[in-house]
């Protein structure tokens, strides 16, 4: 019988809004049996939190250490990079 170690990772997105300034963030907690599948599911819930609007994200295992990050820009908006971006 196998059994395989769960490990905690920590996905957070930034999300902008349409009609109001600021943006909405969301953090949750995945649970995976490796980075690679910790990041396949990062990647399809960033998608399904963006639903056609700008934002960020990052995942990042329980010792703090990044194992994925990612930002995605709307076609023709204004996507200049400001201070805190750098």
């Amino acid at each position: 019988m196998l059994f395989f170690q769960m490990a905690v990772f920590h996905l957070e997105c930034s999300i902008h809004r349409r009609r109001a300034s600021g943006l909405s963030v969301a953090r949750e907690q995945l649970d995976a049996t490796t980075s690679a599948e910790a990041i396949a599911v990062a990647e399809a819930r960033f998608v399904t939190l963006l639903a056609e609007r700008a934002g960020s994200a990052t995942l990042w295992n329980d010792a703090g250490q990044i194992v994925w990050s990612t930002r995605r820009f709307i076609p023709g908006a204004d996507n200049s990079v400001t201070h805190a971006d750098r």
